[in-house]
This record gives structure tokens, C-alpha cells and sequence, in this order.
């Protein structure tokens, strides 16, 4: 493990701390898959990365659900209605250009948040939040077979 990837996993570590988290192993092994995935992914994908057996899938989403309540897990929606899972630092956010087809998220560096907060705002709207995602299919799924 890089000296990043060994401060991101303790950043994480110490955030849960002071949330009043348990860490455990588990943890620990869902943590560092997503460091090592650097991509967003399935919780299936994060499981198998993690070298966890098929049943502790409940446990990779209860992890999962964690990470997002302490503000370092962002969650990327897929049309069919499944997630993706990605780090992020507090308080920072992602859009994402995502393919249809293999479900490859690359991230967008553009974010319409301040815009769309002032026309929300504008019509009456107050506490808001937004999620904008991309959907298309990228080269190689729209490559034909050679």
C-alpha cells in the first residue's frame, strides 16, 4: 500500500473514530479495496477486491452505508436502478460520464450545483441537493466485434 493510499485509509479510520465507529477487519479490507479499486464500483466488485466470501455481501453494504453516513463514500446511480461506490473527500461530490453497457464512471470535472441551488432557490426550494449523471455508451461497448 502507497504512503497516500496509507493516509487515505487512515483519515477514513480516524473519521469513523470520532463518529463514534467500530472499526474492524472487515472494514478495514472494504476500505482498502476501494482505495486499490480508484474507480466507482458494484458492491459485488468491492466484495470480491476485498477477498471477502459471497455471503458477507450484507456486510460490504453495511460498510457501504457507513462510509456514506461519515461523508467519505459517494454513491453513483445507474439507470437499471443499482449503485456504484466511489471515496470521496468530505463534503466534495462527483458527476459521472457513465456507459451503459459495461458500466465503466469516468468522473466530470464540471459541476452545475450553484445554478441549479439558485433556480431551485428562486422557485421556493430550500435544503437542496442534486445528482447529475451522464449516460451513454463509451468506445469500445460501441466498437463492433473484430
Amino acid at each position: 500500500m502507497s504512503s497516500l493510499s496509507h493516509s487515505l485509509l487512515e483519515t477514513i479510520l480516524e473519521r469513523m473514530r470520532s463518529k463514534g465507529g467500530r472499526i474492524t477487519q472487515n472494514k478495514i479490507r472494504i476500505i482498502k479495496a476501494l482505495i486499490d479499486l480508484d474507480h466507482p464500483a458494484s458492491a459485488e466488485e468491492i466484495r470480491e477486491q476485498a477477498n471477502l466470501p459471497a455471503t458477507k455481501i450484507v456486510t460490504v453494504y453495511r460498510n457501504l452505508e457507513v462510509l456514506s453516513e461519515i461523508g467519505t463514500l459517494q454513491r453513483v446511480p445507474l439507470e437499471n436502478g443499482t449503485q456504484l461506490f466511489e471515496l470521496t473527500a468530505p463534503g466534495e461530490h462527483y458527476h459521472h460520464l457513465i456507459c451503459r453497457e459495461c458500466h465503466q464512471a469516468e468522473r466530470l470535472d464540471v459541476c452545475l450545483g450553484e445554478e441549479l441551488r439558485g433556480m431551485a432557490e428562486a422557485h421556493g426550494y430550500s435544503k437542496i441537493n442534486h445528482i447529475m449523471e451522464v449516460y451513454g455508451i463509451c468506445e469500445k461497448c460501441d466498437s463492433p466485434a473484430t
